[in-house]
């Protein structure tokens, strides 16, 4: 009667095959199965070759993703975390210009498109630039700079540049060129002929508080029959070039109420 060494495999079903490490078993080769559950058994053989060692540690390393699950199967584990390691992370920008209490989105993007990874934003200087999970806003005047990294990797990082300025003050005087040219109230001096006026004004007439300066006999806008001298002068509140009310300083040192007709 010969006798072998074997190692049973029916795992998820034989106590011995679930056994870790593996259990070397003594058969009779006439009848070369598992003690445990009959089933066959795979013959494990002494090995003195070229790679030393034994064969066993080729059977183990065979089985060792083997994981045994209920109702009699079994299924291979991964030896190890095969998802992709980061290589690099590159933000979409590295320069970029905002006005004080504008704001932007910094996008990052991590090579392999595999790789998964956590990312950390900071600011050089969080009073000119804040960021939080990429969104940055523009506080005060200055420059700063925007770094993204893969948290636990330090090499592995990138920077933006922001220049933050207060409004451009082009835009501030083409807001007033336009509120002009929809007539809305603004303040200058205005030549009548008769008269030099200064003061609001609404679509090129007297529109608001002002005052108007005679440069020649001539009715006061607005009223019936008031007339000023060359000289004298009318303060009040005016509406679309007439007077509603307002007092005239005669040269005479009198002071003459004057409203709209």
């Amino acid at each position: 009667m010969a006798i072998k060494k074997g190692i049973c495999k029916n795992y998820g079903e034989c106590d011995i095959a679930d056994t870790k490490p593996p259990v070397i078993q003594e058969a009779d080769s006439t009848n070369f199965v598992c003690e445990e559950c009959g089933s066959p058994l795979t013959e494990y053989k002494e090995s003195t070759g070229p790679n030393g060692g034994n064969k066993l540690k080729i059977i183990l390393a065979s089985i060792a993703g083997l994981a045994v699950v209920g109702g009699g199967g079994a299924y291979f584990l991964s030896s190890g975390d095969t998802t992709p390691q980061p290589e690099q992370v590159k933000l979409t920008k590295s320069v970029s210009e905002l006005n004080v209490g504008q704001a932007d989105t910094l996008q990052a993007m991590v090579t392999p498109n595999e790789a998964t990874a956590q990312l950390e934003w900071t600011s050089s200087d969080s009073s000119i630039v804040s960021v939080e999970d990429g969104v940055v806003k523009a506080l005060t005047e200055g420059k700063a700079q925007i770094s993204v990294q893969v948290t636990g990797a330090e090499g592995l990082t990138d920077v933006c540049t922001y220049t933050v300025t207060k409004k451009e003050e082009e835009e501030e005087q083409k807001g007033k060129t336009e509120k002009k040219g929809r007539g809305e109230k603004t303040s200058t001096d205005i030549n009548l002929g008769y008269a030099s006026y200064q003061g609001d004004t609404k679509n090129g007439k007297p529109h608001g508080n002002g005052t108007l300066m005679f440069k020649s006999r001539h009715l006061i806008p607005g009223t019936k029959d008031s007339y000023a001298e060359a000289g004298e002068q009318v303060i009040g509140a005016f509406r679309d070039g007439e007077i509603n009310m307002g007092t005239l300083y005669q040269k005479n040192g009198n002071r003459v109420v004057v409203k709209h007709k």
